[in-house]
């Protein structure tokens, strides 16, 4: 049984005038358990559901529809029951390192397969039992997205603070026995499962390909949050150049036998390394983005190409884009192409992470008391000289444009004295914004199957990250 938590324009849930708290009970006579058996039900092209009304009517809605069409709606839960919860101590682990006034939904760990495979969320594996796996072959539930970061049994029991982390080379076997598919990620920590230890389980991962599809290597994140938490030293250029010679070791070796590079660094590691990102080819299809695994090589190839169309314009307009550090390299060469097809007037501000600490570098976790504190003290830029000050999307809650400090984006405006513009977190959001043009030479990820990203999560690709 699920309840409705929101019903989306144009859906079935609307045309058949459901309302918000009416109370999914069965489809085709049989209970729903959780959001897996809700999709399963609803694949026929016809379908019985009885809702139970606000009013507590009960109600069987006879429905023809497409094959693989829902309601369009989103339920109270995720999962319609009860998520299955993180059980793990990781000593890396992000949301221990955040501060306790944050969005509800960022202090939230959860560690579901079924949100995996739906959400493309990662998970441990930990809290999965014989059933569970039984359950992930047999309704098909591929590809899902496991994050490894060791296969040394005992290293990741220690990493991850739970002894049943042990089992992770075992279970990924039943899976790829089973025929499902993987993508697994490292986040690699100094002296912990870098260098040899990365090696090992770069070398295991791949024992399983093409099963398990993909390996990314993500820098460990390190906020200044972190009283009585292991101690552990953020990755230094060394350590980025370093670890991308092991990726690009296996790499080769991998398009040697597999014609599949298979393991891929986060951008964040050429951006420590101040190392340029590979070309488009090497990222086999750009099945990681979501780690940040060739988004730069994405966001440049769609600038270069939408660029080509366009042409002097008359403005005196002053453009200001806000962006992490992580993301100057990029933003710098965004400003130079644009500025020399338009002659627009376009800067940019670095925006210290002063409320994570300054080893927190990606645009994505900019918050409102950032831009507010470094618009108002920065002496070198007079934000108010500019007519339009430009933040990209991915710094907000999706629908709510609240940054992760609970901050609207009304109240950073009303504390600035200026309105901020939010544009699509890409290229083409970008250009579109500073010349006011719609784009005739659109980039076109389906044109090239090296943009055949895997579901509309990708779209939102962190171009200032």
């Amino acid at each position: 049984m699920g309840k409705i938590a929101k019903i989306y324009p144009g859906s079935l849930a609307n045309e058949l005038d459901l309302s918000i708290n009416d109370e999914v009970l069965s489809i085709n006579g049989q209970k729903i358990h959780d959001i897996l058996d809700y999709h399963v039900l609803m694949s026929d092209e016809y379908v019985e559901i009885e809702v139970k009304k606000t009013n507590g009517e009960q109600i069987i809605y006879e429905v023809d529809k497409e094959e693989d069409e829902l309601l369009g709606v989103a339920w109270q839960h995720p999962t319609i029951d009860k998520i299955k919860l993180c059980h793990n101590k990781c000593i890396f682990c992000f949301v221990d390192q955040i501060p306790k006034n944050m969005r509800k939904t960022l202090q939230f760990r959860d560690d579901d397969y079924r949100l995996s495979f739906l959400h493309g969320n990662y998970i441990t594996l930990t809290n999965v039992n014989e059933t569970d796996l039984k359950r992930i072959v047999a309704l098909r539930l591929s590809p899902i997205n496991i994050s490894v970061h060791t296969t040394n049994s005992q290293l990741r029991k220690d990493m991850l603070g739970n002894k049943k982390a042990a089992e992770i080379l075992e279970q990924i076997k039943y899976l790829a026995d089973h025929d499902i598919e993987m993508h697994t990620q490292v986040v690699l920590c100094p002296s912990i499962n870098d260098d040899k230890e990365l090696e090992n389980t770069i070398s295991d991962l791949r024992g399983f390909f093409p099963k398990v599809k993909t390996l990314s290597i993500v820098p460990v994140g390190l906020t200044d949050f972190r009283n009585q938490l292991h101690d552990i030293k953020p990755l230094t250029e060394y350590d980025a150049i370093k670890t991308i010679e092991i990726i690009e070791s296996w790499q080769n070796r991998n398009l040697e036998e597999f014609n599949n590079a298979f393991v891929y660094g986060a951008d964040e590691l050429y951006v420590l390394a101040n190392k340029e990102v590979p070309e488009a080819k090497y990222y086999d299809g750009f099945e990681q983005t979501e780690n940040g695994v060739g988004l730069i090589r994405l966001f440049l190839d769609e600038l270069n190409c939408n660029a080509e169309g366009l042409s002097k314009i008359d403005s005196t307009k002053k453009f200001l884009i806000l962006t992490g550090s992580s993301a100057q390299s990029t933003i710098e060469t965004t400003i130079n192409i644009i500025t020399e097809k338009t002659s627009l007037d376009i800067n940019y501000l670095v925006i210290p992470n002063r409320f994570y600490g300054d080893k927190v570098t990606v645009t994505g976790l900019i918050t409102g008391y950032d831009i507010i504190e470094e618009l108002q003290n920065n002496k070198k830029i007079k934000y108010m000289d500019y007519d339009e000050i430009i933040i990209p999307d991915i710094m907000l809650k999706e629908d709510d444009n609240i940054f992760l400090d609970n901050i609207h984006v009304s109240e950073v405006e009303k504390q600035i004295g200026k309105k901020l513009t939010i544009v699509a977190t890409n290229a083409s959001g970008l250009i579109e914004s500073v010349t006011q043009q719609p784009l005739t030479n659109r980039f076109q990820k389906q044109a090239n199957k090296e943009y055949q990203l895997r579901s509309q999560r990708y779209e939102r690709c962190d171009f200032f990250a």
